[in-house]
């Protein structure tokens, strides 16, 4: 079974990363999209963070219409800091002969060196990434994975329509009181102003 893992904070989740998952299980011929929202990022503060619980329900909500998109809570069960490394060796011992496809962005690709174990999360998955500015940012994704010996043969580098939007994005026009029903799947949406998230 081909899986992919889709990790991050999503506060909240959006089309964009709707969008994204949809291209890799298309190139990829994905079985499933494991959509993993973190806990507690190892590299960020969480004081921005809406609860987990809110979080996992948007996230469910947004995923409930795709077949192929499924939400996991396993990083809200363990405690501490959510490293990917951890979350891999999870996920192996559910999926024993799972075939793992770790969907990360660009910025999180080129300094992929300095994550935990990293070396030991190459053995585990392929690495996936896409270009969001221009050819040149592709150009630049290639060239590191190519200048790391231990990446050969286990990354992949898309080229997908870009999507400039991001979560921060929608929080700020929120706080501004914009409209953000079309950036994010109606019952996100819905969610969102019954629970008045992200107001100021």
């Amino acid at each position: 079974m081909k899986i992919g893992i889709f990790g991050g904070a999503f506060n909240p989740i959006h089309n964009g990363h709707l969008a994204l998952a949809k291209c890799y299980c298309d190139s990829l011929k994905l079985d499933k999209v494991l959509f993993i929202p973190t806990a507690v990022p190892p590299h960020k503060t969480a004081d921005y963070l809406v609860s987990p619980a809110d979080r996992i329900n948007m996230v469910h909500l947004a995923a409930d219409n795709n077949p192929v998109f499924e939400v996991s809570d396993i990083e809200f069960k363990r405690q501490g800091k959510s490293y990917t490394y951890d979350t891999l060796t999870e996920l192996k011992a559910i999926y024993p002969e799972g075939e793992f496809y770790l969907i990360i962005g660009a910025d999180q690709f080129l300094t992929f060196h300095y994550w935990y174990n990293y070396e030991a999360i190459l053995d585990m998955v392929t690495v996936c990434t896409s270009a969001r500015e221009d050819e040149q940012e592709k150009q630049t994704l290639l060239e590191y994975a190519k200048n790391n010996a231990e990446m050969q043969g286990k990354y992949f580098i898309a080229d997908y329509p870009v999507i400039r939007l991001s979560s921060s994005e929608i929080r700020d026009k929120i706080k501004r009181g914009e409209d953000i029903s079309a950036l994010v799947p109606k019952r996100v949406f819905e969610y969102i102003v019954e629970k008045r998230l992200y107001s100021v």
